[in-house]
């Protein structure tokens, strides 16, 4: 069985490593005339549904209808594995631009996609770039595109919980007056866990919440009513789907915190 896995692993990861080319490729000539990002975002859906398809993972997506067209938003996904980011590309249903650490904008392809695309580097530990990271997701909410933040800052290696939130996600929807949507992501750490490139699979959930007016609340209240709704979720998730525990991580990164 572990043989299988191993196998299924290394055939997903070059097919993988294909469709990057393929579809990196095609978005990068839709950036020559698409303005709006649409064909861009239309090629990283495809992409990442690829994706799923191949490493044989099935998102079952429970929520809200799709946010209405060009409704700015901060929205806030919970972190646990590098399958977060393709999960979210394949079956959120709205164009969005995502902050994800600047490591992914040097992969050939991937990172030219990215940046073409106006997704928005995260210097991790770096805060003289914390300005430059507010004023790219202030002119992409102004566009009145969402944006999707991780607000753990990295993965959280035990999952059942979220862990403590950085502020700047919510600091930024209040100030640009605009609603947070948390999206509650629940199987792909025991898909694909922290640290490893062994493919488990398993029932993966995504959850789009209601949006959350934060215009009378504090940081600190939004920040606490997103945490008990992806709590209460991910204890939903735990009792009908529940997954085997994971060790602790040997290697932790400081969370990036938004503020100015």
């Amino acid at each position: 069985m572990k043989t299988i896995r191993i196998l299924h692993s290394i055939v997903a990861l070059l097919l993988i490593v294909l469709y990057t080319v393929a579809m990196g490729s095609l978005a990068l000539l839709f950036s020559l005339f698409d303005r709006t990002g649409e064909y861009q975002h239309w090629c990283a859906r495809t992409w990442c549904r690829m994706i799923a398809f191949t490493v044989g993972m099935r998102v079952s997506v429970d929520g809200i209808a799709p946010l209405p067209r060009h409704t700015p938003a901060v929205v806030l996904a919970n972190h646990q594995s590098l399958l977060d980011i393709p999960v979210l590309f394949a079956f959120l249903p709205f164009q969005f631009r995502i902050l994800a650490k600047k490591e992914l904008f040097r992969i050939p392809f991937l990172g030219w996609f990215l940046w073409r695309a106006g997704h928005i580097p995260v210097d991790r530990g770096n805060r003289n770039a914390t300005p430059d990271m507010i004023a790219a997701a202030r002119k992409v909410l102004h566009a009145r595109i969402p944006v999707v933040i991780f607000p753990e800052g990295t993965r959280n290696v035990q999952p059942a919980r979220v862990k403590a939130f950085k502020s700047g996600g919510f600091r930024l929807a209040r100030e640009a007056g605009v609603p947070i949507v948390p999206v509650t992501i629940h199987g792909t750490a025991t898909f694909l866990p922290a640290h490893s490139m062994w493919l488990t699979p398993c029932p993966v959930h995504l959850t789009i919440h209601a949006p959350l007016d934060v215009t009378d609340l504090s940081i600190e209240e939004s920040m606490t009513q997103v945490a008990s709704t992806m709590n209460e979720r991910l204890a939903v998730l735990a009792q009908s789907h529940p997954q085997p525990s994971l060790p602790p991580s040997g290697k932790r990164y400081p969370a990036h915190d938004l503020s100015d």
